[in-house]
Parts: structure tokens; C-alpha cells; sequence
């Protein structure tokens, strides 16, 4: 009799480097027709396996491979010794359950006295406020009830320019201007197309023809598209996709150090050193704040005029803003491409309203609209945007919890508008957590089924 909580050794497959290879476990619907011999002997050709002559204990593992992990070991200390720029350090808030946070005084806030602020559309957008209406009224009452029961701060419900329900809550007000976080990135998408349409920027324009300052860097190899794309093939600095350290951010806000100057620095500008490879340009999605700073500085080389005022002059005014806006950027007039763009919940609405209808057009800005809200490069990793299996330009694709022809701004804390290719059915969300996203694309989902 065996004792208790013995387990006998049995028989596996060997590889030629000592490797186990664990038995084909029985079929669980079929447990009497038991284990195909021909099926694992076909297995051990296949992938060079040898019948081990003696049991191996489960989940045993040659010397072979026992030096092979002592190699990797080894070597990942020796990369982080080389290679310390990587340093995995956090600058935005978050909550005490690591949830990622954005408090009022950052989502609300008026922005710094150096941030630049826009002027207004001659003739704003129309927007048309109307009650539900049909299988809207019952979708309208879930968002109500999650908006309720979320760290939501705004919501609303769009069909084309109709405002089927936009709801508030204290300290926010339709007077409030609502912080972008990264969907300022898709802003910034937005105006690189505009550019490209102008002829100030072409798809294969390398980052060095424009900044010799980064001439003799990894980042000045990458193209716009590359950046467009996040695969500058640059390091990864911090655990929520800033590249500054503190005391960088601290000598920014102050004047002291520009975006450029950051942007030069070994920890933004130097390739990305893995175990077995080095990432090139284009090759590889890394959500990295480097590669739409890139993209903003580019602008202001490009046009001749600064990064936030072609945002305004390009973006903000064809979208039809009412209120003056607030654009992010540093004491140089490089902008915050990355994302720091402040608008009024009414005006963000135009914004998601005219990047929809732009995206409809058959022009030059249409057809790079259409290229940026599909899929150009997979997010293999998924160390960011989890929910999201593909990237466009600055906008995130192939959302796994939502209709899968979905296209999505997404900023920090839970800041996000939903479009899809199917109708005009948009959701705008500002939020002060991160915590209940996976809900959210379900329900939009919902709505963007509706006709």
C-alpha cells in the first residue's frame, strides 16, 4: 500500500538535452481508451525525443538544463548591471491596491501656467441633446447604474452627434475640463496625420532628418510610422510608460530640462537590450511614452509652428471645440505628445464625433484615419493594454472584451472613447480609477450593437 501523499515515479520522454517530457495525460472523456503509445512516439520524433531508460520523478530536469537556467540567470543579472536604464520606476499615482489612479486635482485641474491654451472653432460642432429612445432607453439605464456604481466622473452615450445621455458627478460639471492622459496619443495621431496631408511629414521620414540632436541615437533611426506604431525598439524606463525619472520630471515642470533634452538621454534614446536580441526599429509594439514625445517634437521641426498650436490649428479647431482647450507642454514649446490634453466633456465629444466622420471621408486625412484605427502591429506582450491584442496608430485595437471591430483612446486612470466601424454608436468615460474597464468594453459593446 502506498503511504499517504506518495506519488510513484513514472516512465516519461527524455530529450536529447535531458529534458522531461511529462506523459500524454488520458483523455478525460475517454479515460478507459488511455494513452496513445504512436501518438507519443510520434511526439519524441517530431521534437528530437529519446525514451529516457529509467522513471524520472515529475517536473525533473537533466544537467543539460540545469546549466542552461544557471546561463539565463546569470546572464539577466549581468543585463541589469549593463543595462540599468531600464529601471522599472512608477511616476504616475495609484491606488493602495495598485490600481492605476488619477485624483481630481490631476483629472480636473486647469494645467500649468506655461501649458498653452487654444483658441476656439469661429462656428462650433453641433451637438444634439436628445432623450433614449427604444432599445436605448434600457442600455442608457445600465450606464447609469455603472456609472453610479464606478469612479466615473463623466459619462455619455453618442450616436453620430446626438448626446443620447452624458451624466456628472461632483466635483466634475459640464464647466469642467477633463485631463486626456494617452488619449492625448491619439490627439497626437491625429495631427501627425495632418502633417502627412500638409506634406510636412511622409510615412518613411526618419526621426534624424528632422532632430539631429538624436542623430547618433537608436531613436533617430526610427520613421513615423515606427513611432506612429509604438516600435521605436527603445528602452522600456518606467513600469507606467513615463520615461523621466522624478527629479527629470521636477527640472521639466521648472524649466530647467526640455522634452528634447529628455529625449536625448541615454534612458530614452538607446535600444532595448533583450537576453537574446535587440529590438530594431519596427520590429516590436512597446508601449513607451518616447515614441509620441518623438512624434511631437517632429511636428514642431516639420511645420515651423509648435506642436500645440498645430494641434490646435489642425485638431482641435476642425473638430469644432466651444471652449478654450489646454495643451501640455514645456517651457521650450515642445509639446506633451504623450499625452496632456484638457477639454470640456462637451468638447471631447466633438473630438470622438469628427475623428468618426473623418474616418468616413475620402481624402487624404480619411484614408490615414482608416489605416490608424486598424490593427498595424500586434500587442504581443500584452504588458499594456491587456484587454487590446492589436495596436493601430496611437489607438488601440482588437479589444478582447468588446465588439472586435472596436477602436479605443485610452488614457491612464480610466479615460477612454470607444468608436466602432459599424455605425456612429461612441462612448466617452472619464474616470479617477482603473478598475472596472473589462465592464466597460462589455457594455459598450452593447451599444455599439444597437441600430
Amino acid at each position: 500500500m502506498k503511504e499517504k501523499g506518495h506519488r510513484a515515479p513514472h516512465r516519461c520522454y527524455e530529450c536529447g538535452d535531458g529534458r522531461c517530457l511529462p506523459p500524454l495525460q488520458e483523455d478525460p472523456e475517454h479515460p478507459s481508451a488511455g494513452v496513445s503509445r504512436s501518438s507519443t512516439a510520434s511526439m519524441c520524433r517530431r521534437t528530437s525525443f529519446r525514451r529516457s531508460p529509467t522513471p524520472c520523478s515529475r517536473g525533473a530536469e537533466g544537467p543539460v538544463m540545469k546549466k542552461i537556467r544557471h546561463y539565463v540567470a546569470i546572464t539577466a543579472i549581468v543585463m541589469a548591471a549593463l543595462y540599468p536604464v531600464a529601471t522599472q520606476a512608477q511616476i504616475l499615482p495609484r491606488t493602495s491596491d495598485n490600481r492605476a489612479m488619477l485624483p481630481d486635482d490631476w483629472l480636473l485641474g486647469r494645467g500649468r501656467a506655461h501649458h498653452f491654451q487654444t483658441a476656439t472653432a469661429p462656428v462650433p460642432s453641433t451637438l444634439v441633446f436628445r432623450e433614449p429612445r427604444g432599445q436605448e432607453i434600457e442600455i442608457v439605464k445600465r450606464a447609469q447604474q455603472l456609472f453610479a456604481n464606478s469612479e466615473s466622473k463623466s459619462f455619455a452615450l453618442i450616436n453620430g452627434n446626438e448626446v443620447v445621455w452624458v451624466g456628472y458627478k461632483a466635483p466634475a460639471s459640464n464647466n469642467s475640463r477633463f485631463m486626456s492622459m494617452s488619449i492625448g496619443k491619439t490627439v497626437t495621431a491625429m495631427a501627425v496625420g495632418a502633417a502627412m496631408c500638409e506634406g510636412h511629414l511622409m510615412p518613411f521620414t526618419r526621426v534624424n532628418e528632422l532632430v539631429p540632436e538624436l542623430a547618433d541615437t537608436h531613436l533617430g533611426k526610427s520613421t513615423v510610422t515606427d513611432l506612429l506604431r509604438m516600435s521605436s525598439g527603445t528602452q522600456e524606463a518606467n513600469s507606467d510608460s513615463s520615461i523621466e525619472t522624478p527629479d527629470q520630471a521636477n527640472d521639466i515642470h521648472a524649466g530647467r530640462m526640455s522634452l528634447l533634452d529628455l529625449l536625448r538621454t541615454e534612458r530614452a534614446s538607446s535600444q532595448y537590450r533583450g537576453l537574446f536580441s535587440n529590438r530594431q526599429p519596427g520590429e516590436y509594439f512597446s508601449y513607451v511614452s518616447t515614441d509620441p514625445i518623438t512624434l511631437a517634437v517632429m511636428i514642431n521641426r516639420a511645420t515651423g509652428s509648435t506642436y500645440a498650436k498645430y494641434v490646435e490649428q489642425r485638431v482641435l479647431i476642425p473638430a469644432g471645440i466651444a471652449r478654450p482647450g489646454i495643451v501640455g507642454q514645456d517651457h521650450f514649446g515642445y509639446g506633451q505628445g504623450a499625452g496632456n490634453v484638457r477639454l470640456t466633456m462637451e468638447d471631447w465629444i466633438r473630438f470622438a464625433v469628427w475623428v468618426k466622420a473623418s474616418s468616413l471621408k475620402n481624402d487624404c486625412f480619411g484614408d490615414f484615419v482608416r489605416q490608424a484605427t486598424r490593427t498595424q502591429i500586434s500587442n504581443r506582450s500584452r504588458t499594456f493594454g491587456r484587454a487590446f491584442g492589436g495596436y493601430g496608430y496611437q489607438i488601440w485595437t482588437d479589444n478582447l472584451h468588446s465588439t472586435r471591430d472596436s477602436f479605443w483612446a485610452s488614457g491612464y486612470g480610466g479615460q477612454r472613447i470607444g468608436w466602432n466601424r459599424s455605425n456612429n454608436r461612441i462612448m466617452v468615460v472619464f474616470s479617477n480609477v482603473e478598475n472596472y474597464m473589462d465592464e466597460l468594453y462589455r457594455f459598450y459593446a452593447d451599444w455599439a450593437t444597437l441600430r
